[in-house]
């Protein structure tokens, strides 16, 4: 059996990519996999053999993880993208991917887009998440600014651009490769957001790895992180539990709490704790 790894899927076939030969074929399924309940998904590795001119997926490996939502397995690294304006930054968004992410313990990279549209936001973003310690690369997708920092850092990984509709993610992969020709749409003036035009998860080889576009999701779920994890998703915060009259402590209304002193003290950005606390209760 020869070893690939799945690009896309559509209805009972699959685009893979296959190890040894470098190359893009359609794929499908051994019957007895779907028998077994396997599902296949864009990022899995799987194994192959070839009959009569096409391969058949024979097994699926055992995945490193797999995202809800998207549903891309394999994932190396995640980049969530942000925009300054239309659409404007959603702070409960960003802060709920970043949460996620945490524990999942996906490796984050916040890539804050249309950076020659709101220079505010831009300031506001710098001074909340650059101390938390995540990498935030400032792009311009439409004019390439910021472009090729972006691709060195999703070199040889499969990486998954995450983010709300409009924010710039299919100009940004047109950028890195203008020959992927991903359609794009315009964000509408009234609404402040943009329409879908990424329909599907599909992996695109890239300098050893592999990158996707995804659909701009709005209602994701916080409810894949335990209600008593969620406070330590919320890196600052780790520090000053510690502080905490009581060693359960949610930072909410407990009395003695060091996250609240953080507030308080400038410690701990007070958007943060505010979505934290709407994230509780979203959990509640």
């Amino acid at each position: 059996m020869e070893n690939a790894i799945v690009l896309r899927a559509s209805g009972g076939e699959f685009h893979i990519w296959t190890e040894e030969k470098g190359e893009r074929t359609l794929a499908v399924a051994r019957g007895r996999l779907k028998k077994e309940g396997v599902k296949i998904h864009p990022g899995d590795r799987v194994q192959y053999v070839v009959e009569d001119d096409r391969p058949v997926i024979e097994k699926v490996l055992t995945r490193k993880n797999l995202l809800f939502r998207p549903r891309v397995a394999n994932v190396d690294q995640l980049i969530i993208v942000v925009s300054l304006e239309h659409p404007p930054p959603d702070y409960l968004y960003l802060d709920k991917i970043l949460a996620l992410a945490e524990w999942f313990q996906l490796p984050v990279t916040i890539c804050v887009n249309k950076i020659d549209l709101d220079g505010l936001e831009m300031e506001r973003i710098k001074k909340v998440y650059e101390p938390l310690g995540y990498r935030i690369i400032y792009t311009s997708a439409l004019h390439g600014e910021g472009v090729e920092e972006l691709k060195r850092t999703v070199a040889g990984q499969t990486a998954v651009l995450i983010g709300l509709t409009g924010v710039g993610k299919s100009t940004m992969l047109n950028q890195i490769n203008p020959q992927w020709e991903l359609a794009t749409g315009e964000v509408s003036r009234k609404l402040g957001r943009g329409r879908h035009t990424t329909k599907q998860v599909q992996l695109f080889p890239w300098e050893d790895g592999l990158i996707t576009d995804t659909p701009g999701f709005s209602q994701l779920k916080i409810n894949l992180i335990p209600r008593n994890s969620l406070p330590f998703t919320f890196v600052e915060f780790i520090p000053l539990q510690e502080k905490c009259r009581f060693s359960s402590c949610y930072h909410n209304k407990e009395p003695g709490c060091g996250v609240k002193k953080g507030v308080e003290e400038s410690i701990v950005a007070s958007s943060r704790y505010n979505n934290y606390i709407r994230l509780l209760k979203e959990l509640d």
